[in-house]
């Protein structure tokens, strides 16, 4: 018993400082426990025990144990659970997309701003082969949620010889307690390793993500282990983090799209407009900015807004402005940054007679529908990049949705005093995703419309929970989930400290906001409105520019250079030995993380980047499929296909840059 005690003092001091010098963040957090317990602050929950030959932990208020029985021989039943079956304790991080032929006959031949047109012909040679029930002949990326006293995780990664696991345990006390029984250092050395210890949501989503974009091309499956039925939520969290993955809701085809339209504004000397925080600007040190979406709450508080609309800035998203004409508000800012055809022509036909817009100012993404820039005169219209970055800095605000636009430009205009509405981000109490008003409301119902283990949630359908600005808790989806996190990002960047944002909406929960029911704002002041329009115009215009400044055109010949530099990646890839799978498999791996890591980062590295996480581990689980015969044939075609396609994006970027003017008069 004396050796045994020995050896897990030992252990412990070993693994304490494995992650002092590893894993900083765990460490951290050990050692504010270890302080705690020192000093009788906290009182421990658990005991590690040692009898019968195996280690065990008892809850000490109830004398209930972990285990129960031989640790040892549990964990061995966990490693003989463990398999290369892929649709086994698997998430599968990539959609399953299969093509009619007359659609696919279409999509290989079709332009690169097209969905699916430089993947297609990837994804069908995949599916053409290889199917759910097969094995993989490797496990490379593993998740161990929970792990008790770990004593299974060196088991498992030495049988199965993972490369890299993410190591997940929400209880801080018991992930000490493992520091007794394995040597973390000793099963980790060799390997990549990522920790999520008794993390907040958002600090698991950061260590999930910073896993899943390591060795990305490894993700077609990624399998897991659930040490219990505590953890089962986790995997709805996992689900929830994938589709919300950028390179999940921005394929690379649209921000092709989104930059040739970007071009296209500066070329036509649009007005765009200085997003830079305005720390010293006092222009709206005395105006409220009242932000206004089109969630449920704005439907319900109308008569509110009637009544108090003097007292505001007016800043509402565009799906908002169907409820404020309705009621007969005018908006002082409206913004646009969807950039669908369809839906803008349904939006704006929706809204009728546009003559009450005339004073407003309008507030677009460069990238928007091109119908709006026919329907509204030029001088109202002020722009902003959003994901692409010919005005530097300066201009660019990269977002999910317009919700979370209206509340960084609050933020960044300096108001000292913002009110948010509308801006719910959940359903409401009769399931409404929306106002009544808005074109595209709807109920969503909530059914268990997700997959069991692989992952495959719906965007807007699959109803989720999540914290409450006023309940505790409240019905949403994941796409509606995707703006928390983003709006919650500009709050901590943009918000000075004498800035207060209150949320008066009934919906999710918004970090450094207060929540406020709607009968508790009181203003007495009101705004001269027939001024503010004047002076409003007066100061987005002195912010803005037309013309690309020095630093910019600049940036105008990286990208020719990163584009003569991608031609020279893409030819050495195409000449490069195919004679294996293997040697195959590294010099695509090569081609991407030299494109990848350029160091000119604009708009292409950011495109390659989601192509190749969107493609490559369909093509890296296909030559590590166990049933697959006769590898060595499929090199050439996937080569093929890859150089053709590769191309293809590159040249359509060349293409559209040639056309700026700045460009044509060069030449």
């Amino acid at each position: 018993m004396q050796d045994i005690e020995t050896q897990a003092i030992k252990n412990y001091q070993a693994n304490i400082d494995f992650f002092k010098k590893y894993n900083e963040i765990v460490y951290n957090k050990l050692m504010a426990l270890e302080a705690l317990l020192e000093d009788g602050t906290f009182n421990p929950q658990y005991d590690l025990v040692y009898e019968d030959g195996y280690f065990d932990v008892v809850e000490l208020a109830t004398g209930a144990k972990l285990y129960g029985s031989d640790s040892l021989k549990f964990s061995k039943k966990i490693i003989n659970n463990i398999n290369h079956k892929k649709d086994s304790q698997s998430f599968r991080s990539l959609r399953k997309i299969n093509f009619e032929r007359e659609a696919f006959d279409k999509l290989k031949d079709a332009n690169s701003y097209t969905t699916f047109a430089n993947s297609a012909e990837i994804y069908s040679l995949y599916h053409e082969n290889i199917t759910p029930d097969t094995h993989m002949s490797e496990i490379d990326k593993f998740i161990f949620l929970g792990v008790g006293l770990a004593l299974h995780l060196p088991l498992a990664i030495k049988k199965f010889d993972f490369q890299m696991v993410l190591i997940v345990e929400d209880n801080l006390e018991l992930f000490r307690l493992s520091l007794f029984t394995i040597d973390y250092k000793e099963m980790l050395t060799g390997r990549t390793s990522y920790f999520s210890i008794a993390d907040s949501p958002a600090e698991f989503r950061a260590r999930f993500n910073g896993f899943y974009s390591s060795a990305f091309f490894k993700n077609m499956y990624i399998k897991f282990h659930i040490f219990s039925s505590a953890y089962e939520p986790k995997i709805e969290d996992i689900q929830s983090i994938l589709i919300g993955r950028p390179e999940a809701t921005y394929s690379h085809n649209r921000i092709l799209e989104k930059n040739r339209r970007v071009l296209e504004k500066i070329n036509e000397e649009y007005k765009f407009l200085d997003l830079q925080k305005k720390d010293n600007d006092t222009y709206f040190q005395d105006k409220p900015w009242l932000v206004l979406g089109a969630g449920p709450s704005l439907y319900n508080n109308a008569q509110w807004i009637v009544e108090n609309q003097d007292k505001f800035i007016i800043i509402a998203a565009f799906t908002a402005l169907n409820t404020l004409k309705r009621i007969g508000v005018k908006a002082d800012i409206a913004v646009q940054v969807d950039e669908n055809v369809y839906t803008t022509n349904e939006m704006i036909e929706k809204l009728g007679d546009l003559s009450f817009l005339d004073d407003t100012l309008l507030f677009f993404s460069a990238s928007v529908s091109p119908e709006l820039f026919n329907v509204f005169k030029k001088d109202n219209i002020y722009l902003h990049e959003d994901r692409t970055k010919y005005k530097l800095a300066k201009s660019t605000l990269t977002v999910s949705s317009v919700g979370d636009t209206i509340h960084a430009l609050a933020l960044i205009f300096n108001s000292p005093s913002i009110y948010l509405l509308g801006i719910d981000l959940a359903l409401g109490s009769d399931g409404k995703s929306h106002s009544p008003d808005h074109f595209k409301a709807r109920s969503i119902e909530e059914t268990d419309s997700k997959d069991s283990h692989t992952g495959d949630f719906q965007l807007a359908d699959t109803i989720i929970k999540t914290k409450g600005n006023f309940r505790d808790s409240v019905n949403t989806t994941p796409l509606f989930a995707l703006s928390v996190p983003v709006m919650n990002h500009f709050t901590h960047i943009y918000k000075a400290p004498h800035q207060t944002i209150y949320n008066l909406s009934d919906g999710c929960y918004l970090e450094q906001t207060v929540p406020t029911h709607i009968e508790n704002v009181t203003l007495e002041k009101s705004l001269n409105k027939q001024n503010i329009t004047k002076e409003l115009r007066h100061y987005f215009d002195a912010i803005s520019t037309t013309q690309l400044d020095s630093i910019e055109i600049d940036g105008i010949y990286c990208r020719q250079g990163q584009l003569k530099d991608y031609y020279i990646l893409l030819e050495k890839f195409q000449n490069s030995s195919q004679s294996n799978s293997d040697i195959f498999l590294s010099s695509l791996i090569t081609l991407a993380q030299e494109m990848m890591n350029h160091e000119c980062a604009f708009e292409m590295k950011d495109i390659m980047t989601i192509y190749y996480m969107n493609t490559t581990p369909y093509v890296d689980d296909f030559f590590h499929t166990r049933e697959l015969q006769n590898k060595k044939k499929f090199t050439k075609k996937f080569k093929t296909v890859l150089v053709k396609n590769i191309n293809k994006i590159v040249k359509t970027y060349d293409e559209d840059l040639h056309r700026l003017n700045l460009i044509k008069e060069g030449n």
